[in-house]
């Protein structure tokens, strides 16, 4: 199952920003270690802002539901999770039902 996560930084409080800094190499390792096990297919942020999206395949909306708790930065991210399908497969599948459709 492959998913388009977007994920948006919660505004952090100012005796927070020690903290914010001290996850940064928690946080490269994590997303590191993901790419490693083939669970990050991507990972872009936005520019100019504190957002950005992630591609995941995982086996289960439990084991990304764990991937995303994990995420160093967790407690400090909002998180839109959309599943996606393959391009050419939502293709052939759109084919079968117009011709469906036209029987």
């Amino acid at each position: 199952m492959k998913f388009l996560v977007k994920w948006c930084l919660l505004p952090i409080p100012p005796e927070m920003m020690k903290t914010a800094l001290d996850l940064i190499p928690a946080s490269m390792e994590y997303q590191k270690s993901l790419k490693e096990k083939g669970k990050s297919l991507a990972t872009y942020t936005f520019a100019g802002k504190s957002e950005g999206v992630g591609i995941f395949d995982v086996k289960s909306h439990e084991e990304l539901n764990d991937i995303l708790a994990k995420e160093p930065y967790s407690l400090m991210l909002s998180f839109e999770a959309i599943p996606i399908v393959d391009f050419e497969y939502s293709l052939k599948v759109w084919k079968e039902v117009i011709e469906r459709a036209l029987k």
